[in-house]
């Protein structure tokens, strides 16, 4: 960053025309950067965190905005069931609000509203409508036992390179393995289910060794509409992929 500000003093002056005052741009300039390098790492981290939130803010806000537009046709006309297209941003809600209790809380109702409205529109049946808008206004009980739909899936590897060789199993958290991967810092991530196969189905790549699909399509929905409640910090499409061996 110090070395930028002197660049731009250099071309502020250089760009000045013959009848203007390059030392008064310089020193304006000049005083920037020392305001800038007089803020402490801890106010600068606050800032940044400052504005992490408020586009996390904007996407639960587009988010909202989205589902309940999609709720009002309920359950709307016949379309086979695939991963939401917002699954993304709301991962880089999660990673923006990590530490964050009520935006993490916004963010899984959100992602179970959508996933009951998608499966209204691939069954055509209304009665997940009032779930998703349960999900939605935060009243959606999770079961009464939890269904541990991961039980027993196993560990994979998801690559772009399927060349190179397969790391060990992460133990860091699954927020910093996904991250990696999403912004191609790694290329490569094994981890327990359903980190991998959601990787896979979402951000691409294949999963090593290929796996065979623990449940037929609509059981595996099935499983994830009983299940989603009781994993908030999953995206329901994380399960399904998980179920599905990463497949649709």
């Amino acid at each position: 960053m110090r070395r930028f500000v002197p660049l731009l003093l250099l071309s502020t002056v250089a760009c000045a025309g013959p009848h203007s005052n390059g030392a008064l741009w310089s020193l304006q300039n000049l005083q920037q950067e020392r305001a800038y390098f007089a803020v402490g790492d801890t106010e600068r981290q606050a800032r940044a965190q400052v504005y992490e939130l408020s586009l996390a803010d904007e996407t639960l806000a587009s988010e909202r905005q989205r589902v309940q537009s999609v709720m009002q046709t309920c359950p709307g006309p016949r379309e086979p069931l695939a991963f939401s297209s917002a699954d993304a941003a709301r991962d880089q809600v999660r990673l923006r609000a990590e530490s964050d209790t009520d935006r993490l809380t916004q963010v899984a109702q959100l992602a179970q509203a959508d996933w009951y409205v998608r499966r209204a529109a691939a069954t055509g049946d209304a009665h997940f409508c009032p779930m998703a808008q349960a999900a939605l206004d935060g009243t959606l009980q999770p079961p009464e036992a939890n269904p541990d739909v991961l039980a027993g899936l196993p560990a994979a590897t998801v690559t772009r390179d399927p060349r190179q060789r397969t790391p060990e199993l992460t133990q860091q958290p699954a927020t910093v393995s996904l991250s990696n991967y999403a912004l191609g810092v790694a290329d490569s991530v094994t981890a327990a289910a359903p980190l991998p196969q959601y990787l896979a189905l979402v951000y691409g790549g294949t999963l090593q060794p290929r796996q065979d699909p623990a449940l037929d399509q609509e059981s595996a929905a099935a499983a994830v509409d009983r299940a989603a409640p009781a994993f908030p910090e999953w995206e329901p499409d994380a399960l399904y992929a998980a179920l599905r061996g990463g497949r649709p």
